[in-house]
């Protein structure tokens, strides 16, 4: 029950952060931009014109594949046309919603609290099985936000041309949330080190 509520309190403060993040330091939109001709780019996304797999992932531009029979000059014709397509421009990578779709922020932020909560959860879950000071709690759930940022942030970094003005807004994003809660956390869940447990070690 500790852990539940430690978790708890735990994901309210998280979730508070992320309103402070995404809606009153409006650092995230500040590297978001919109298209000069919004209206044209949706007609050309739609269903019926360019995207048509419906909801998913895009890539332009895509790296297609020769047929498995081919001879190796076309295989290496198909690699250095992408290749410059690839220098040359544009490089686009976004998840596509060609149709209607019903939008609740509510719900999503049902959604981002119970990501919160799970998240604070497990830190929790580590953290009672620990003896160490409560600054190495607060450490530690500091350390899984850049852990976080490390394999979820970079990779996008490396292999999607994410700006790295988004990478470190991202990244310092996911350290301020979890190292607050683990104020929380380490304050509700783990032990503090005694002089028998000293001696021991």
């Amino acid at each position: 029950m500790k852990i539940f509520i430690a978790a708890l309190l735990a994901a309210v403060v998280c979730f508070f952060w992320g309103y402070v993040s995404w809606m009153v330091l409006g650092w995230h939109e500040n590297g978001m931009h919109g298209f000069h001709d919004e209206e044209a780019v949706a007609e050309m996304m739609s269903a019926s014109k360019s995207a048509q797999a419906g909801h998913g992932i895009y890539v332009l531009p895509f790296m297609d594949h020769a047929p498995k029979d081919s001879d190796a000059a076309t295989k290496q014709a198909v690699q250095d046309k992408y290749q410059k397509a690839m220098e040359d421009g544009p490089f686009v990578y976004a998840v596509v919603r060609p149709g209607k779709s019903h939008y609740s922020m509510g719900n999503n932020m049902i959604a981002g609290f119970i990501r919160s909560f799970c998240a604070a959860l497990l830190l929790a879950g580590f953290l009672s099985i620990t003896t160490v000071p409560y600054s190495a709690r607060v450490a530690f759930c500091a350390a899984a936000g850049l852990f976080a940022g490390l394999v979820v942030d970079v990779p996008m970094w490396t292999w999607f041309e994410t700006p790295t003005r988004d990478l470190v807004v991202n990244m310092v994003d996911h350290i301020i949330e979890w190292t607050l809660g683990g104020l929380v956390l380490g304050a509700l869940v783990g032990k503090d080190p005694t002089a028998a447990h000293d001696r021991n070690h």
